[in-house]
Protein backbone atom coordinates (compact mmCIF):
# COMPACT_ATOMS: atom_id res chain seq x y z
CA UNK A 1 0.00 0.00 0.00
CA UNK A 2 1.89 3.37 -1.23
CA UNK A 3 -0.29 5.75 0.67
CA UNK A 4 -0.42 5.96 4.61
CA UNK A 5 -3.56 6.24 5.54
CA UNK A 6 -4.60 7.27 8.75
CA UNK A 7 -5.66 4.59 11.07
CA UNK A 8 -7.70 5.30 14.24
CA UNK A 9 -7.57 2.62 17.14
CA UNK A 10 -10.06 2.81 19.51
CA UNK A 11 -10.04 1.79 23.15
CA UNK A 12 -12.47 2.27 25.62
CA UNK A 13 -11.92 2.09 28.91
CA UNK A 14 -13.27 1.31 32.30
CA UNK A 15 -11.36 0.91 35.45
CA UNK A 16 -9.04 -1.82 32.86
CA UNK A 17 -5.99 -1.01 34.46
CA UNK A 18 -4.76 -4.40 35.43
CA UNK A 19 -3.32 -5.27 31.58
CA UNK A 20 -3.80 -1.94 30.13
CA UNK A 21 0.09 -0.72 29.73
CA UNK A 22 0.37 -4.17 27.29
CA UNK A 23 -2.45 -3.29 25.61
CA UNK A 24 -1.20 0.49 24.85
CA UNK A 25 2.52 -1.17 24.11
CA UNK A 26 1.01 -3.04 21.60
CA UNK A 27 -0.54 -0.36 19.84
CA UNK A 28 2.89 2.13 19.64
CA UNK A 29 4.78 -1.00 18.93
CA UNK A 30 3.32 -1.32 15.37
CA UNK A 31 4.96 -1.48 12.45
CA UNK A 32 2.73 0.68 10.60
CA UNK A 33 2.52 3.87 12.18
CA UNK A 34 0.21 6.20 11.06
CA UNK A 35 -2.51 5.80 13.55
CA UNK A 36 -3.90 7.49 16.19
CA UNK A 37 -4.86 5.65 19.49
CA UNK A 38 -8.35 7.36 21.27
CA UNK A 39 -8.80 6.54 24.33
CA UNK A 40 -12.04 6.96 25.77
CA UNK A 41 -11.86 6.78 29.49
CA UNK A 42 -15.53 5.38 31.03
CA UNK A 43 -14.66 7.75 34.07
CA UNK A 44 -12.44 5.07 35.51
CA UNK A 45 -12.04 5.47 39.34
CA UNK A 46 -8.95 3.49 39.30
CA UNK A 47 -5.35 3.90 37.38
CA UNK A 48 -6.07 3.58 33.90
CA UNK A 49 -5.68 7.31 33.48
CA UNK A 50 -2.48 8.05 35.05
CA UNK A 51 -1.33 4.61 33.02
CA UNK A 52 -2.32 6.26 29.85
CA UNK A 53 -0.90 9.34 31.39
CA UNK A 54 2.62 8.02 31.55
CA UNK A 55 3.43 7.53 27.67
CA UNK A 56 5.03 10.54 26.15
CA UNK A 57 3.40 9.86 21.94
CA UNK A 58 1.34 12.94 20.59
CA UNK A 59 -0.68 9.88 18.57
CA UNK A 60 -2.44 9.29 22.28
CA UNK A 61 -5.86 10.98 22.11
CA UNK A 62 -7.17 10.91 25.87
CA UNK A 63 -10.84 11.78 26.45
CA UNK A 64 -12.80 11.71 29.58
CA UNK A 65 -16.67 10.74 29.41
CA UNK A 66 -18.76 13.39 30.35
CA UNK A 67 -20.77 10.64 32.10
CA UNK A 68 -21.13 6.97 32.46
CA UNK A 69 -22.38 5.08 29.52
CA UNK A 70 -23.20 2.08 28.71
CA UNK A 71 -20.16 0.32 26.43
CA UNK A 72 -22.39 0.62 23.21
CA UNK A 73 -22.71 4.72 23.84
CA UNK A 74 -18.69 4.91 24.89
CA UNK A 75 -18.23 3.39 21.68
CA UNK A 76 -20.02 5.63 19.86
CA UNK A 77 -18.70 8.82 21.50
CA UNK A 78 -15.18 7.07 20.77
CA UNK A 79 -15.86 6.83 16.92
CA UNK A 80 -17.15 10.58 16.98
CA UNK A 81 -13.60 11.49 18.31
CA UNK A 82 -12.03 9.46 15.19
CA UNK A 83 -10.51 11.13 12.26
CA UNK A 84 -8.54 8.27 10.27
CA UNK A 85 -9.73 6.37 7.01
CA UNK A 86 -9.45 3.14 8.49
CA UNK A 87 -10.74 1.95 12.54
CA UNK A 88 -10.02 -0.12 14.67
CA UNK A 89 -10.92 -1.82 18.20
CA UNK A 90 -8.66 -2.70 20.85
CA UNK A 91 -10.32 -3.93 24.31
CA UNK A 92 -8.08 -2.67 27.60
CA UNK A 93 -7.09 -6.56 28.52
CA UNK A 94 -6.36 -7.27 24.65
CA UNK A 95 -3.47 -6.88 22.30
CA UNK A 96 -2.17 -6.50 18.95
CA UNK A 97 1.41 -8.30 17.52
CA UNK A 98 3.36 -5.96 15.58
CA UNK A 99 1.99 -6.14 12.25
CA UNK A 100 -1.85 -6.35 12.84
CA UNK A 101 -2.60 -2.87 11.50
CA UNK A 102 0.49 -3.20 8.66
CA UNK A 103 -1.51 -6.83 7.21
CA UNK A 104 -4.80 -5.81 7.83
CA UNK A 105 -4.79 -2.85 6.18
CA UNK A 106 -3.54 -4.56 3.41
CA UNK A 107 -6.60 -6.77 2.65
CA UNK A 108 -9.13 -3.55 1.76
CA UNK A 109 -10.08 -3.35 -1.55
CA UNK A 110 -13.51 -1.40 -3.70
CA UNK A 111 -15.52 -4.00 -2.30
CA UNK A 112 -14.45 -5.22 1.06
CA UNK A 113 -15.74 -2.60 3.94
CA UNK A 114 -14.67 -4.81 6.84
CA UNK A 115 -11.60 -7.34 7.59
CA UNK A 116 -11.05 -9.59 10.79
CA UNK A 117 -8.22 -11.89 11.42
CA UNK A 118 -7.10 -15.01 13.32
CA UNK A 119 -5.51 -14.59 16.60
CA UNK A 120 -5.03 -16.60 19.68
CA UNK A 121 -7.44 -16.46 22.84
CA UNK A 122 -6.12 -16.55 26.21
CA UNK A 123 -7.70 -18.48 29.02
CA UNK A 124 -6.18 -16.45 32.27
CA UNK A 125 -7.65 -19.40 34.55
CA UNK A 126 -4.63 -21.74 33.48
CA UNK A 127 -2.84 -18.92 31.52
CA UNK A 128 -3.42 -21.46 28.41
CA UNK A 129 -3.23 -19.41 24.90
CA UNK A 130 -4.83 -21.44 21.80
CA UNK A 131 -5.75 -20.25 18.38
CA UNK A 132 -8.91 -18.73 18.11
CA UNK A 133 -9.28 -20.30 14.65
CA UNK A 134 -8.12 -23.84 13.66
CA UNK A 135 -9.17 -23.91 10.00
CA UNK A 136 -9.44 -20.85 7.11
CA UNK A 137 -12.27 -18.53 7.91
CA UNK A 138 -14.79 -17.57 5.28
CA UNK A 139 -15.15 -14.23 3.23
CA UNK A 140 -17.10 -12.21 1.08
CA UNK A 141 -20.67 -11.81 1.63
CA UNK A 142 -21.19 -12.84 5.16
CA UNK A 143 -24.28 -11.79 6.79
CA UNK A 144 -26.19 -14.40 6.60
CA UNK A 145 -23.43 -17.03 7.69
CA UNK A 146 -22.08 -14.60 11.10
CA UNK A 147 -25.86 -14.30 11.45
CA UNK A 148 -25.67 -18.27 11.76
CA UNK A 149 -22.47 -18.55 13.36
CA UNK A 150 -20.61 -15.38 14.71
CA UNK A 151 -17.09 -16.08 16.14
CA UNK A 152 -15.04 -12.93 15.50
CA UNK A 153 -12.56 -11.28 17.97
CA UNK A 154 -13.10 -7.46 18.27
CA UNK A 155 -9.19 -7.01 18.78
CA UNK A 156 -9.00 -8.79 14.80
CA UNK A 157 -11.04 -6.28 13.26
CA UNK A 158 -10.52 -3.04 11.18
CA UNK A 159 -13.06 -1.31 8.64
CA UNK A 160 -13.69 1.50 6.57
CA UNK A 161 -14.43 4.54 8.04
CA UNK A 162 -16.90 5.24 5.20
CA UNK A 163 -18.79 2.01 5.98
CA UNK A 164 -20.84 4.24 8.51
CA UNK A 165 -22.40 6.19 6.61
CA UNK A 166 -24.46 2.90 5.06
CA UNK A 167 -25.58 2.64 9.12
CA UNK A 168 -29.11 4.03 10.40
CA UNK A 169 -27.32 4.35 13.77
CA UNK A 170 -23.62 3.33 14.96
CA UNK A 171 -23.47 0.94 18.24
CA UNK A 172 -26.89 0.41 19.66
CA UNK A 173 -26.43 1.86 23.10
CA UNK A 174 -28.71 -0.75 24.80
CA UNK A 175 -25.67 -3.28 24.58
CA UNK A 176 -22.95 -4.23 26.60
CA UNK A 177 -22.37 -7.80 25.53
CA UNK A 178 -23.17 -7.58 21.58
CA UNK A 179 -22.64 -4.17 20.64
CA UNK A 180 -19.52 -4.98 18.43
CA UNK A 181 -22.14 -8.31 17.02
CA UNK A 182 -24.33 -5.91 16.34
CA UNK A 183 -22.07 -3.53 14.71
CA UNK A 184 -20.37 -5.40 12.35
CA UNK A 185 -23.15 -7.67 11.19
CA UNK A 186 -24.51 -4.67 9.66
CA UNK A 187 -21.77 -3.59 8.71
CA UNK A 188 -21.69 -7.31 6.71
CA UNK A 189 -25.55 -6.70 5.25
CA UNK A 190 -24.13 -3.82 3.02
CA UNK A 191 -20.06 -4.38 2.52
CA UNK A 192 -17.98 -7.72 1.61
CA UNK A 193 -15.89 -9.22 4.13
CA UNK A 194 -12.01 -9.79 4.15
CA UNK A 195 -10.44 -12.48 6.11
CA UNK A 196 -6.46 -12.24 6.72
CA UNK A 197 -5.43 -16.07 7.98
CA UNK A 198 -2.79 -14.64 10.02
CA UNK A 199 -2.48 -14.66 14.03
CA UNK A 200 -1.94 -10.87 14.37
CA UNK A 201 -3.81 -10.13 18.03
CA UNK A 202 -4.21 -12.02 21.09
CA UNK A 203 -8.01 -11.54 23.35
CA UNK A 204 -8.34 -12.08 26.86
CA UNK A 205 -10.57 -14.50 28.27
CA UNK A 206 -10.89 -14.07 32.05
CA UNK A 207 -13.49 -13.49 34.87
CA UNK A 208 -12.84 -9.44 35.68
CA UNK A 209 -14.07 -8.97 31.38
CA UNK A 210 -17.52 -8.20 31.02
CA UNK A 211 -17.82 -10.60 28.62
CA UNK A 212 -17.47 -13.83 31.15
CA UNK A 213 -18.57 -11.74 34.32
CA UNK A 214 -22.12 -11.10 32.91
CA UNK A 215 -23.26 -13.88 30.54
CA UNK A 216 -26.57 -13.52 31.92
CA UNK A 217 -27.23 -10.56 29.43
CA UNK A 218 -26.60 -12.30 26.29
CA UNK A 219 -30.19 -13.96 26.18
CA UNK A 220 -31.87 -10.36 26.91
CA UNK A 221 -29.55 -8.27 24.66
CA UNK A 222 -30.02 -11.38 21.81
CA UNK A 223 -33.61 -11.12 21.86
CA UNK A 224 -33.93 -7.50 21.03
CA UNK A 225 -30.97 -7.90 18.67
CA UNK A 226 -33.75 -10.81 17.24
CA UNK A 227 -36.79 -8.77 17.48
CA UNK A 228 -34.92 -5.61 15.37
CA UNK A 229 -33.38 -7.63 12.71
CA UNK A 230 -36.77 -9.10 11.91
CA UNK A 231 -38.65 -5.93 11.85
CA UNK A 232 -35.60 -4.68 9.88
CA UNK A 233 -35.19 -7.40 7.19
CA UNK A 234 -38.40 -9.62 7.44
CA UNK A 235 -37.64 -12.08 4.72
CA UNK A 236 -35.36 -13.79 7.26
CA UNK A 237 -38.00 -14.71 9.28
CA UNK A 238 -37.63 -18.51 9.12
CA UNK A 239 -34.34 -19.03 7.59
CA UNK A 240 -31.87 -21.33 8.69
CA UNK A 241 -29.84 -18.29 9.93
CA UNK A 242 -32.77 -17.06 12.16
CA UNK A 243 -33.05 -20.58 13.70
CA UNK A 244 -29.76 -20.72 14.36
CA UNK A 245 -30.22 -16.96 15.64
CA UNK A 246 -33.18 -18.65 18.03
CA UNK A 247 -31.48 -21.65 19.18
CA UNK A 248 -28.73 -19.63 20.72
CA UNK A 249 -31.04 -17.80 22.51
CA UNK A 250 -32.18 -20.94 23.84
CA UNK A 251 -29.25 -22.07 25.00
CA UNK A 252 -28.79 -19.11 27.16
CA UNK A 253 -32.23 -19.54 28.29
CA UNK A 254 -31.91 -23.13 29.20
CA UNK A 255 -28.52 -21.84 30.75
CA UNK A 256 -29.27 -18.93 33.03
CA UNK A 257 -32.66 -20.62 34.87
CA UNK A 258 -30.35 -23.45 35.61
CA UNK A 259 -27.98 -21.39 36.79
CA UNK A 260 -30.53 -19.13 39.13
CA UNK A 261 -32.16 -22.67 40.10
CA UNK A 262 -35.42 -22.45 38.25
CA UNK A 263 -34.80 -26.02 37.27
CA UNK A 264 -33.49 -27.89 34.13
CA UNK A 265 -35.97 -26.46 31.14
CA UNK A 266 -34.61 -29.13 29.22
CA UNK A 267 -37.88 -28.41 26.29
CA UNK A 268 -36.18 -25.60 25.55
CA UNK A 269 -33.49 -27.84 23.64
CA UNK A 270 -35.79 -30.15 21.95
CA UNK A 271 -36.97 -28.19 18.91
CA UNK A 272 -33.25 -27.84 17.69
CA UNK A 273 -31.99 -31.17 17.95
CA UNK A 274 -32.35 -31.61 13.76
CA UNK A 275 -30.80 -28.54 13.17
CA UNK A 276 -27.52 -28.53 15.47
CA UNK A 277 -26.51 -32.11 16.85
CA UNK A 278 -24.71 -30.20 19.80
CA UNK A 279 -28.01 -29.68 21.64
CA UNK A 280 -28.53 -33.29 21.65
CA UNK A 281 -24.67 -33.60 23.64
CA UNK A 282 -25.96 -30.46 26.11
CA UNK A 283 -29.89 -32.38 26.65
CA UNK A 284 -27.63 -35.53 27.65
CA UNK A 285 -24.98 -33.37 29.74
CA UNK A 286 -27.59 -31.74 31.67
CA UNK A 287 -28.37 -35.05 33.37
CA UNK A 288 -25.27 -35.29 34.96
CA UNK A 289 -25.65 -31.80 37.07
CA UNK A 290 -24.87 -28.33 36.50
CA UNK A 291 -21.15 -28.85 38.61
CA UNK A 292 -20.29 -31.53 35.67
CA UNK A 293 -22.46 -29.81 32.83
CA UNK A 294 -20.00 -26.62 33.77
CA UNK A 295 -16.31 -28.87 34.01
CA UNK A 296 -17.33 -30.43 30.38
CA UNK A 297 -17.85 -27.68 28.37
CA UNK A 298 -14.87 -25.73 29.81
CA UNK A 299 -12.89 -28.75 28.70
CA UNK A 300 -13.95 -28.92 25.39
CA UNK A 301 -13.70 -25.05 24.87
CA UNK A 302 -17.19 -25.29 23.51
CA UNK A 303 -20.45 -23.70 23.86
CA UNK A 304 -23.72 -22.12 21.39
Amino acid sequence: MENKPLVSVIMNCYNSETYLKEAIESVLNQTYENFELIFWDNQSTDKSAEIVHTFDDKRIKYFYAPEHTSLGEGRNRALQKAQGEYISFLDCDDMYFPTKLEKTLACFDEEIGIVYTNGFILYEHNSEKKPFYTNTQPSGNLFEEWLSSYQVMIPSVMFKKKVLNSLEYWFDNRFSMIEEFDFFIRIAKTYKVGYVDEKLCLWRAHNGSLTWSKKELFEKENKIFLEKIIQRYPHLKGTKAIQHFESKIAYHQFYNEWQAGKGVNRKLLKPYFSLDKRFIVIYILSFFGLSVFNKVLKAIGKSV
